[in-house]
């Protein structure tokens, strides 16, 4: 396994649901607003300030590390006023590498790597250190390294990785515990693929244990009660396998709801489906209950896309004829994705080929639609998630850019309080 990060704009054919703390890295900003006691690091001798955007006001977390040893935090309030700089963590035998976070209700969790060796993309020796900040205030704990922290919505839980005796489990009212596992299959792969736990939004964690037989997949839904890792079997259900080839069955989850959960299978001879709850009993469907409505088209453009933490949200797009555009989207917290809305783009006789996808500001995001190569543009964008217009712009001879809050294609800008100007 080697380090690095996974950018979370993905075809149809190999889409990944991203929740609120499952899969993927953080889109961080780069310069922090306001105050004049921030102190910055640089990465030329440490890793440079990545922030956090809060919920209050003007409320920001900030995170780096002066000499790739230490890891420092600083707090800004909603007026916007810096605290102190505070370190949480040091290690003065390994380096600092990487990290990813999460958030959810004023949660902030970071996954800090260090390595024995920054000559080697190898994850093997190194050490995970998971930090839980919330309310000002943060602690931290060495960790079992290989997973991505997990936050419920409303901040209450934060999962920070497992090994053979537990999972690491932060709470409001509990610093960062080994939970001890009851009724886990065990880690033997050649008998049981246990998948990585999916925390779900009430605290509780699902976790599929997969056996493998000639043909097929038998996969065991188990589920634990919040805060505990006491798994008990829920569900189950065998899946055919195309070819004669064997498999180890591995699975991995992702879920925004307690009454469902998808099972992403990595052998893509068998499907993906999903476990869903009704009152105390569990069952399987091949019918997505969060709502997303992927783009599929045969040839041309335009095959759904999927972006994960968009403001620590989730947005989907594509277009069914190469002309109008659909865009869907995920809000934290949320159990199931928007209504899709269906926008104007490209009028009939223009040739378009691709979409991309882009912040504008702390708020604000757009989606183009590249048409005449390059000449002329499909343009969807929303201040909110929620509201999209949409316009076409041709005679563009230089490639769209995004300046802060302001996106320009062409002469036609786009701002979240203003929209579209010419």
């Amino acid at each position: 396994m080697t380090r690095g990060r996974r950018w979370l704009a993905l075809a149809a054919a190999a889409v990944v649901l991203v929740t609120a703390g499952v899969v993927g890295w953080t889109l961080w900003g780069d310069e922090a607003v306001g105050g004049q006691d921030l102190v910055k690091f640089d990465s030329d001798h440490g890793e440079s300030n990545r922030y956090v955007n809060l919920d209050e006001g003007d409320a920001q977390l900030s995170v780096g590390s002066p000499d790739r040893h230490r890891i420092v935090v600083q707090w800004r309030d909603a007026a916007g006023r810096w605290g102190d700089p505070e370190t949480v963590w040091t290690d003065e035998k390994f380096t600092a590498v990487d990290n990813t976070v999460r958030y959810g209700g004023g949660t902030v969790a970071i996954e800090q790597m260090y390595t024995p060796d920054v000559h080697s993309d190898s994850d093997i020796g190194s050490v995970t250190i998971g930090i839980v900040c919330r309310e000002g205030a943060c602690e931290a704990q060495r960790v079992s390294g290989g997973a991505e922290a997990q936050v419920t919505p409303d901040g209450r839980t934060v999962y920070l990785g497992q090994d053979d005796k537990g999972v690491y489990l932060w709470r409001s009212e509990e610093a960062i515990h080994r939970v001890p596992w009851s009724g886990h299959p065990g880690f033997d792969y050649h008998v049981d693929s246990p998948s990585e736990p999916a925390l779900a939004p009430d605290g509780s964690l699902r976790v599929v244990a997969s056996q493998p037989s000639r043909g097929s997949c038998t996969f065991e839904l188990l589920t634990s009660t919040p805060g505990t890792a006491d798994l008990t079997s829920t569900a189950s259900t065998t899946e055919p396998l195309r070819g004669r080839g064997g498999s180890d069955c591995r699975s991995y989850l992702d879920t925004y709801s307690p009454d469902w959960v998808t099972v992403h299978t990595q052998d893509h001879r068998a499907r993906d489906f999903w476990f869903v709850r009704d009152g105390d009993t569990w069952t399987t469907t091949y019918d997505d209950p969060s709502g997303l409505e992927i783009v599929d088209v045969d040839r041309g453009c335009c095959d759904s896309s999927v972006i994960g933490f968009v403001h620590w949200n989730d947005v989907t797009w594509g277009s069914p004829d190469g002309q109008r555009m659909q865009v869907q989207t995920h809000l934290l917290g949320g159990e199931t994705w928007s209504e899709p809305q269906v926008l104007e783009g490209a009028p009939a006789g223009h040739r378009c080929t691709w979409m991309d996808g882009y912040e504008v500001g702390d708020e604000g995001f757009a989606v183009l639609m590249t048409c005449d190569r390059g000449a002329s543009y499909a343009v969807a964008a929303t201040p909110d998630l929620a509201h999209w217009e949409s316009t076409f712009v041709t005679g563009v001879t230089r490639e769209p850019h995004v300046d802060g809050d302001r996106l320009t294609v062409g002469d036609t800008t786009w701002t979240p309080g203003d929209g579209f100007a010419d």
